[in-house]
C-alpha cells in the first residue's frame, strides 16, 4: 500500500521523514520525495509493508497534522490489485 503526504516543507529530507514515521513502528518499503515543479511544496510517496487498514491508519494520523510549520495532507491509495483490477481488465 502507498500513502501520499503533501505540503511538506522544503527542508524535508528522506531521513527526517523516515525517522518520524519509524518512531511510530511503521514498516516502510520505499519513500520518495517529489516537488512537482514547486520546490516550496514537497510530496512524499510512501510504500508500506501493510494492508489498506494500516495505510488508512497512517493517513488518519498524519492528515491535518501541523508539522514544521505546515498543515499536512495525507491519503492512502487504494490497491488496484485483486478483484477491482480484474473487473476493469474484463470490460
Amino acid at each position: 500500500m502507498q500513502v501520499i503526504i503533501s505540503n511538506l516543507p522544503p527542508e524535508t529530507t528522506k531521513e527526517t521523514l523516515l525517522e518520524e514515521i519509524q518512531e511510530r513502528h511503521i514498516q516502510i518499503v520505499d519513500l520518495k520525495l517529489e516537488s512537482s515543479g514547486d520546490p516550496d511544496k514537497i510530496t512524499a510517496i510512501i510504500s508500506l509493508d501493510t494492508g489498506h487498514a494500516g495505510a488508512a491508519a497512517l493517513e488518519k494520523r498524519v492528515n491535518g497534522k501541523y508539522w514544521h510549520g505546515r498543515m499536512l495532507r495525507a491519503y492512502a491509495l487504494k490497491d488496484l490489485g485483486g478483484e477491482e483490477a480484474s473487473t476493469r481488465r474484463s470490460n
